[in-house]
């Protein structure tokens, strides 16, 4: 399970507290976890694994919220290896666009 407690009072009256929603939805996917946001001006609110709001109480809603949570023991691939993945799509598109400008310049010669 993952716990976010979060100060969204900063942000003002701007969208930023639902955009901190949707990525905190992210990160309950990303891992495969439960996820229980916490915040004092935005949206609380208990996510499951798959990214569904299952609770929450509105912003700016001084109140507690009773939300369903799971502890889960498997990992995600993730949450294993991180971000080596994107590393290494980055390093073949940097490598292909290398070899791209070197047989072009070989091209011109």
């Amino acid at each position: 399970m993952l716990v976010n407690i979060s100060n969204d009072g900063w942000y003002g009256d701007s969208g930023a507290y639902a955009q901190h929603l949707k990525q905190s939805r992210m990160r309950a996917v990303e891992n495969d976890r439960w996820l229980l946001l916490d915040t004092n001006t935005g949206v609380t609110a208990a996510i499951d694994p798959d990214g569904r709001i299952v609770a929450s109480a509105p912003r700016k809603t001084r109140t507690a919220l009773r939300a369903p949570y799971a502890l889960i023991n498997s990992t995600t691939f993730y949450t294993r290896h991180g971000d080596w993945f994107a590393y290494l799509c980055a390093i073949i598109s940097i490598a292909a666009l290398l070899m791209r400008l070197w047989i072009r310049s070989r091209k011109e010669t």
